[in-house]
């Protein structure tokens, strides 16, 4: 089993040790580790932090409100990757085949983020969300992940 989570170093509380999950968006990963579990981690500090909250966020958001993909946010993820075209092309001789993957976001540049966030708006608004104005949907996923007071 393979997850992202984001975590936060913070001078702990009360009865707390370790790293700290503070981003709801994240909630579900974090509660299906057990406790006690033995994880490996791969710790990095990347500068676009805000931009993989706010993408992860959108992707839960289409979960919840797309019935067609089935309330599960990494299928979602995937979707909308795909109508990114954010996604590679492995070619099967042969089987005679293509398949369409889509690619991670893992190592994106802050300028590769926006590009991929832009294309993401205009996915949301004419096949996810029709109707729904971007700007709802920005504050909605600001409101999600605390970005707005």
């Amino acid at each position: 089993m393979s997850q992202e989570i984001l975590l936060r170093k913070r001078v702990a509380r009360a009865g707390e040790i370790g790293l700290f999950m503070e981003t709801p968006v994240f909630q579900e990963e974090w509660e299906s580790i057990p406790r006690d579990a033995e994880v490996r981690a791969e710790i990095s500090v990347p500068s676009t932090l805000k931009y993989m909250r706010f993408f992860r966020a959108l992707c839960g958001l289409l979960a919840q409100n797309c019935e067609w993909l089935n309330n599960d946010p990494e299928f979602a993820k995937e979707q909308l990757l795909l109508e990114c075209r954010h996604a590679t092309y492995h070619v099967d001789k042969l089987r005679n085949k293509t398949e369409i993957r889509a690619r991670t976001t893992r190592n994106l540049s802050a300028d590769q983020w926006l590009r991929l966030l832009k294309r993401a708006s205009f996915a949301v608004e004419t096949k996810f969300l029709p109707g729904t104005p971007a700007s709802a949907v920005k504050t909605e996923i600001e409101n999600m992940i605390g970005e707005r007071k």
